[in-house]
């Protein structure tokens, strides 16, 4: 499935509500370079289990390039849209696509740590300007990181490693249990967890597992009743978290045994607003939080928009955007040299709904702030991650990890 959105009137008058804080955030627009328009590619979830969280993704983009009248360094944009399905043969088979047959400028998008492992080789072999929005697999900071490839979001190892740090100083120092998807970012999130947590002398119990789009949680949760352990670290995303926080509940273990996974588990929009009461009381680490500072005016401006707060991927959408704008404009709009598009984007930081966000030069890894949310009631009794603790300027260990 291919959907290309070229920016029109409507969309442009439908997010001008918002358009102040995209003027506060860039610079001012450049001279026009080129006549052509500007060709972005985005690979995201559109069918599968995280079906909500790449809808969610493309309407932060969208909602981006409207806010800028469909122009970015005075160039038309034209966006083009594919589905992975969540799948990394998916994933490459689009992403060729979008380099050799439809001849983007910029290669965007991604949820599945798997599909950005995949793609990696990919970009690389052809050189293509990519942007990693969500996927956020640790070897692409590591021994795969890519002079092509920037990620304006997390590592598993950044949410894993500080949601260890947490939990040992505020829940506990045993009694700790995980359970998690059994794929790339599952297995990551739970392994920088538990080596942080241990490391700081905590006693983790059973590590349980559960495929990619299960749909019956019991026998897992019957053993999790039966273990009665303290808290539960666990990272489900998309219609995954969905399924296990309901059926938490529905076993009777919500509210009785503390839960704290990476942000996915309880994100805002695509998992916090269907679960609603089954979600208070969870904690999360998080490079992404409706009640950040940072996020303040965004978080008003999308919630106009869509009727909803946003979570990470409508974030991750409109942040990738925001990076995508700052790196043309540093150029003048001329894509066509790589290393002074690199010297560029890493010469100073780019002020995002994230935070400000410098890029590590080792691997083009973003450095980011990392929020400890607290699922807790808001305004009209609606559950809101609000942030209980910051950690400041979170570097994945990079290539020496």
């Amino acid at each position: 499935m291919t959907e290309r959105f070229p920016l029109s009137r409507r969309d442009f008058i439908a997010s001008a509500g918002a358009a102040a804080l995209t003027s506060a955030i860039g610079a001012p627009a450049l001279a026009q370079t080129a006549n052509k328009p500007l060709k972005i590619g985005m690979v995201t979830s559109l069918s599968g289990p995280f079906t909500a969280l790449g809808e969610s993704m493309r309407a932060g983009m969208q909602m981006f390039l409207a806010e800028n009248g469909g122009k970015l360094a005075g160039r038309a944009v034209e966006l083009i849209v594919e589905d992975d399905q969540a799948k990394p043969d998916e994933g490459v088979r689009k992403f060729r696509k979008l380099i050799g047959q439809d001849n983007v400028d910029i290669v965007s998008g991604v949820i599945s740590s798997a599909v950005a492992l995949a793609v990696r080789d990919v970009v690389t072999e052809a050189k293509a300007l990519t942007f990693i929005s969500a996927g956020s697999a640790n070897d692409l900071a590591r021994k795969a990181a890519s002079p092509f490839v920037f990620r304006p979001t997390k590592t598993n190892w950044m949410l894993g490693h500080t949601a260890g740090q947490w939990a040992f100083e505020k829940l506990g120092k045993s009694g700790c249990l995980t359970i998690a998807a059994d794929y790339a970012a599952g297995r990551e999130s739970v392994g920088d967890f538990v080596a942080s947590y241990q490391q700081q002398g905590g006693k983790v119990g059973k590590q349980l597992w559960a495929p990619l789009g299960t749909t019956d949680f019991g026998p897992l949760l019957t053993t999790i009743a039966a273990e009665k352990p303290e808290f539960i670290f666990s990272f489900f995303a998309g219609s995954d978290a969905v399924r296990f926080l309901r059926q938490m509940r529905e076993y009777r273990l919500h509210g009785k045994i503390k839960l704290i996974g990476s942000g996915a588990l309880f994100d805002q929009e695509d998992v916090v607003s269907a679960v609603k009461e089954a979600a208070l009381g969870g904690l999360n680490t998080c490079n992404q939080s409706p009640t950040a500072p940072s996020s303040a005016a965004f978080t008003k401006a999308y919630q106009a928009i869509r009727n909803a707060m946003p979570g990470e991927m409508g974030t991750a959408g409109y942040v990738t955007g925001q990076v995508i704008k700052a790196t043309i404009e540093r150029v003048q709009g001329d894509l066509s040299n790589k290393d002074k598009v690199k010297e560029a984007l890493l010469a100073k930081e780019v002020e995002t709904v994230f935070g400000p966000m410098p890029f590590d030069p080792r691997n083009n890894q973003a450095i980011l702030d990392i929020y400890v949310n607290e699922i807790r009631e808001g305004a009209g009794g609606i559950p809101v991650n609000q942030v209980i603790h910051t950690y400041k300027g979170v570097r994945d260990p990079g290539p020496v990890a």
